[in-house]
């Protein structure tokens, strides 16, 4: 048995992830639960249904638009001040297009045209809102038919409230807090941020429909309730979502090869511009 802190990009895993990791130096190298030894992997790639036999899980989840705020702006940034990642070519056009992310969730409301597609673009070609809180979790049904799994859910929100009941769950020495500094926490700040309008944010609702079941169904679970099963129309287009994220990595990296067999590894080709025939 042993207990798994899965990291959820932009939703409080590297604070989450660094206490963790105090502890554990403090213990010795090896932090002991009820439920076995804890682990905290770098990364992002550990996800539930890695979680074997006896073995649980702890799971950080945070409001979607909040992440998809905090991404966008993370990527902007380019994953400062933690650390330098330079912008990919798509994500480069895709900055040039959009300043904010209000920008974005306006243009992703249209119903159809060159900002709307310009918006799904963006919507797919930047990491952090690329990536569903469903990637790593799997969709509705999967999380609500393996909740066994699931130790603890907490949220970014709450996270320094969460952490003390996790340490007293886990048997972490009471002494041991969040980190505050931003750059260890991987935590921005963004003073010039604008707010999204109520057609945005319908819109971002719409787009991360099944994070917010996720979301349904981990407040009830702390909440002490048995969340009820997600429908047959969730279970289909969950099914339905997996199947264009398979294709869209197959396709980013189709389009990667194009690119460097390109002179001088050009971009790629504006979503506005029609093939030749």
């Amino acid at each position: 048995m042993a207990v798994h802190f899965i990291h959820i990009s932009k939703a409080g895993g590297s604070a989450l992830r660094y206490a963790v990791r105090e502890a554990r130096v403090e213990a010795g190298g090896r932090l002991i639960s009820p439920w076995g030894p804890i682990w905290a992997q770098r990364g992002h790639q550990f996800k539930l249904q890695d979680v074997r036999g006896e073995d649980k899980a702890v799971i950080t989840l945070r409001d979607p638009v909040s992440r998809f705020k905090s991404g966008f702006y993370g990527r902007l940034y380019q994953g400062e001040p933690r650390h330098r990642k330079a912008w990919t070519p798509d994500e480069e056009r895709v900055f040039s297009w959009f300043s904010t992310p209000g920008e974005l969730a306006e243009a992703l409301a249209d119903s159809r045209g060159p900002a709307k597609r310009r918006a799904r673009q963006a919507m797919r070609s930047i990491a952090h809102l690329r990536r569903h809180m469903t990637d790593w979790t799997g969709g509705p049904a999967y999380l609500h038919a393996n909740l066994d799994k699931v130790l603890y859910f907490a949220r970014q929100e709450s996270l320094d409230e969460d952490w003390e009941e996790l340490k007293e769950l886990l048997g972490i020495p009471r002494h041991h807090l969040l980190p505050r500094d931003p750059k260890i926490a991987h935590r921005g700040e963004y003073p010039r941020d604008s707010p999204i309008t109520e057609r945005g944010l319908a819109a971002l609702h719409e787009w991360y429909a099944h994070d917010y079941q996720l979301i349904e169904i981990a407040d009830h679970v702390r909440a002490g309730r048995t969340p009820p099963a997600p429908s047959m129309t969730t279970r289909i287009t969950g099914a339905t979502r997996r199947a264009h994220v398979y294709t869209s990595r197959f396709t980013r990296r189709t389009r990667a090869r194009v690119r460097n067999r390109l002179p001088g590894g050009t971009g790629v080709a504006s979503p506005d511009r029609k093939p030749s025939t």
